[in-house]
């Protein structure tokens, strides 16, 4: 947003920011590089960097490219940010900088086709908003001109070939000092350089912790301009009451230009097909100056650098630059560095919350493993027991799993302990075939990334059979239906200094079938061993749903599906030494079904939303497992197991069950 245009050169950052950064919980790495255009918000070089001491300190586009282990470098020496200091969206308004000549060159150099794997940033507006605030008679036209070309610039990123698109809101420039500095340099115009000067030295001495004392501190800012006006208070009073009336006409009149043009882009935007991921920074914005101080600032008027000095040329070296407060701003319309990592820290939960909530489908998956886990048991008992035709049996178990989650799911590594009941009872129909049935019960609680969690509660219903053949064959079947309730999910979201937390709440289903066979091997009178074969299929289906607040980090999510088909091929060991009878199994396991677990979303402030995929997951493991089947009597018996996951790049697996059966 600035006028001052600089001599491009590259910036250096400190290695210590960048691994402070890097480790800081990163999203999955499903982006090659990032690709921006924009004004003086996104600039990192070309014009210059907006903010005070600019080649030590970040700016949010830098916090995004770091993320994703790449280092954002301005276009002018050959990087992938075409930002520019006083860029619009249309070239009428500036024929030099705008963004449509940024889109139209970086397309030029790769030969119209955009990075497929990459992600863009494209965010202009405030210097457009500008020019329609200084032409009213003009101001419609200029607003729905530049928000319409704004979004046809994103359909062109689209269109080329662009994976995902970031487009935040612009924030209310009525709320920015230079509007301030405006109604000073207007109606004060003979004193203008003292008043101002006198203005912003008021504004810095007290912080501005809420509305209500950000409006109190402009007032007497404008009391303080008066005074080189004249030194009678009275006259002072009747000067700042006409400014400050002057200020509260523009700051609202701006403030209408911003919101038209945040809603005539996205409605735009709602009509594209394309992978949008819209933020409301305009939102944050707001919040931060009704409660600055719950985000580590203290000032939301002022400015640390003095007036007339563009962020671009400040430091902390400056004359006249302010350390009295944590400010808002650097200058008269750009972040301070604060503020610029708390964009970035935005930006990245609204990014990375799909691919945190894919992980509910993983609480479904893991309640049909308990139950199967439990029925295993239960049907090597029947396979090496004395059941004879016509007997009745019934049985519960207990099964649990402790998994962890590693970073190809989302943002940081998580873990997963499950609980499982099952109840079942099954009949001997004939010597060579088991029919039953179990219903299961499961209370989990999922820490699937260090910022989000859940509850899950659901119940499952099984029919299965076994099946005995030619004295060594079997063959098991069974099938699922199960229903799941996810309670209190919390997404937590790092802003500065503090954290908020999202909550929700939403159901889903499964319903699966598995069949699996195997052959036994007599050797010697104990001990039997063989191959075996098993074929799953599942699917599982969560709905979507919508976070329960209405700030500028709430969001909606869209239904999920996933399917697995797995198929195993293994060798068992089985003995019959009476008092207890031990067994083991060795399978490797591929996965057919999918391997990449995908969810939608979108801020409910806004009528655009994304996709996100996590990373490739495992689809070869090998699972090993060892139980014993343990008779307590003449009727009655005991069943235990445990299983390891192996191979798995994504997350460890521990199952276990145990339980007890009677037979009538």
């Amino acid at each position: 947003m600035s006028k001052n245009r600089l001599c491009t050169r590259r910036y250096a950052f400190g290695a210590a920011w960048i691994a402070c950064y890097l480790c800081s919980g990163s999203m999955a790495y499903s982006f090659d590089q990032l690709y921006v255009f924009g004004d003086s918000l996104s600039d990192s070089g070309n014009n210059g960097r907006y903010t005070w001491d600019g080649s030590q300190h970040p700016l949010y586009d830098d916090v995004l490219a770091a993320k994703i282990n790449q280092s954002l470098r301005p276009s002018d020496a050959g990087g992938t940010n075409y930002a520019a200091g006083d860029a619009v969206a249309v070239p009428p308004l500036n024929p030099v900088d705008n963004t449509a000549e940024q889109v139209r060159a970086y397309l030029a150099a790769t030969g119209g086709r955009a990075d497929a794997d990459g992600l863009y940033v494209h965010w202009v507006g405030g210097n457009d908003l500008a020019a329609a605030a200084l032409n009213p008679q003009a101001a419609a036209g200029i607003v729905s001109t530049s928000a319409f070309a704004a979004a046809s610039q994103v359909q062109a990123l689209l269109a080329a070939g662009a994976g995902t698109v970031i487009v935040p809101t612009v924030p209310d420039i009525g709320a920015t000092p230079v509007l301030l500095e405006t109604v000073i340099q207007t109606g004060l115009s003979v004193v203008a350089s003292s008043a101002l000067a006198a203005a912003f030295a008021s504004l810095d001495s007290q912080p501005t912790l809420n509305q209500t004392d950000r409006n109190q501190a402009i007032y007497q800012a404008l009391v303080a301009a008066a005074g080189q006006v004249s030194n009678i208070a009275s006259v002072q009073q009747a000067i700042a009451t006409q400014l400050y009336q002057a200020w509260q006409s523009a700051s609202s009149q701006a403030s209408a230009l911003t919101a038209s043009y945040n809603q005539q882009e996205d409605n735009q935007l709602a009509l594209l097909n394309g992978n949008i991921v819209r933020v409301d920074i305009n939102g944050l914005f707001n919040e931060v100056l009704s409660n600055p101080a719950l985000y580590g600032l203290t000032n939301t008027a002022g400015m640390a650098c003095p007036p007339g000095v563009s962020a671009a040329n400040c430091g902390t070296a400056t004359p006249g630059f302010s350390s009295e407060q944590a400010y808002l701003f650097a200058d008269h319309l750009h972040p301070s560095p604060a503020t610029h990592l708390l964009i970035g820290d935005y930006i990245q939960s609204v990014l990375d919350a799909p691919a945190q909530v894919v992980a509910l489908n993983q609480a479904t998956l893991a309640m049909s493993r308990d139950a199967r886990a439990t029925l295993d048991s239960r049907l090597q008992q029947q396979r090496h027991g004395d059941n004879p035709q016509g007997s009745l049996g019934i049985y519960g178990g207990y099964a649990g799993q402790h998994y962890d989650y590693s970073s190809n799911l989302a943002a940081g590594d998580g873990d997963a302990t499950t609980h499982n009941l099952t109840l079942g009872v099954d009949y001997k129909l004939t010597n060579n075939l088991l029919v039953g049935a179990l219903v299961s019960g499961s209370d989990d609680s999922q820490h699937p990334t260090p910022r989000y969690d859940y509850k899950m509660r659901g119940w499952l219903l099984s029919a299965y059979s076994e099946l005995s053949f030619f004295d060594n064959g079997w063959v098991n079947a069974d099938a699922h239906y199960a229903s799941v309730n996810y309670d209190d999910i919390k997404r937590s979201i790092q802003l500065g200094p503090t954290t908020r937390t999202e909550n929700g709440d939403t159901s889903g289903t499964q319903f699966g079938a598995r069949i699996t066979t195997g052959w036994d091997i007599p050797i010697g009178s104990i001990l039997t061993t063989g191959p075996m074969a098993q074929y799953a299929l599942d699917y599982s289906s969560v709905d979507g749903y919508k976070e329960q607040g209405d700030s500028s980090t709430a969001m909606r999510f869209d239904d999920q599906n996933y399917h697995s088909q797995i198929g195993a091929l293994g060798w068992r060991v089985d003995s019959l030494l009476g008092w207890i009878n031990p067994w083991a199994e060795v399978s490797y396991n591929h996965q057919f079904g999918d391997n990449v677990w995908r969810a939608g979303g979108g801020l409910k402030s806004t009528q655009t939303s994304f996709v996100r995929d996590s990373a490739e997951q495992d689809t070869n493991w090998v699972d090993v497992t060892v139980g014993a089947h343990v008779p307590l009597g003449e009727t009655v018996a005991a069943f235990a197991s445990v299983s390891q996951t192996g191979g798995l790049s994504s997350g460890e697996q521990f199952m276990y069950n145990l339980g007890v059966s009677a037979r009538f």
